[in-house]
């Protein structure tokens, strides 16, 4: 037997066992599935790092931070108001990190070490920076279209902000 016809029909198999395991298809089996897989993965974590993972351990406060936060961009994404573009899911990340910062009980529940929010937040800024220079790009090439009146643009404001203080000066 080939090494093809093996992989092709271990594929086969699976694509098979896939499609014969039960989907889950209402809200109710859907949220049951998630709360099962949940606790599943939280006695895995828990069986690996000990009290870390438990309250008042760093990695269960990272974990109810990024939990809650991804439910504050959820929640403020689908805000629409008729007059207003929709807000940004990154502005309700942040207002559930206020949030969770600045509430007194749940600032004592959920204890994050020094060390590591100073690392976390390097990562942060890390990432943000290179998903706002990875956007500047459609901004570069329209730049690059209007080279004909960058210059006299550039002029007229060296012009303007050299005039303007001067004038204002006092003589």
């Amino acid at each position: 037997m080939k090494m093809s016809d093996l992989s092709s029909s271990c594929c086969a198999t699976c694509v098979t066992l896939k499609d014969q395991c039960p989907q889950p298809k209402r809200l109710i089996n859907l949220l049951l599935t998630k709360v099962c897989l949940l606790a599943l993965l939280f006695g895995t974590v828990w069986s690996i790092t000990g009290r870390e993972c438990l309250p008042g351990g760093n990695l269960f406060g990272i974990i109810i931070l990024f939990i809650c936060s991804f439910l504050g961009g959820k929640l403020l994404g689908m805000i629409q108001l008729p007059t207003l573009p929709p807000f940004p899911p990154l502005l309700g990340m942040l207002l559930a990190g206020l949030l969770l910062r600045n509430v007194p009980y749940i600032t004592d529940a959920i204890f994050i070490d020094t060390h590591w929010s100073a690392a976390l937040r390097s990562i942060a800024l890390s990432i943000i920076l290179t998903r706002a220079g990875l956007g500047l790009d459609p901004l570069v090439q329209t730049l690059k279209n209007l080279t004909a009146p960058s210059p006299y643009i550039l002029v007229q404001l060296l012009i303007f902000q050299f005039c303007v203080p001067a004038g204002a000066a006092p003589s």
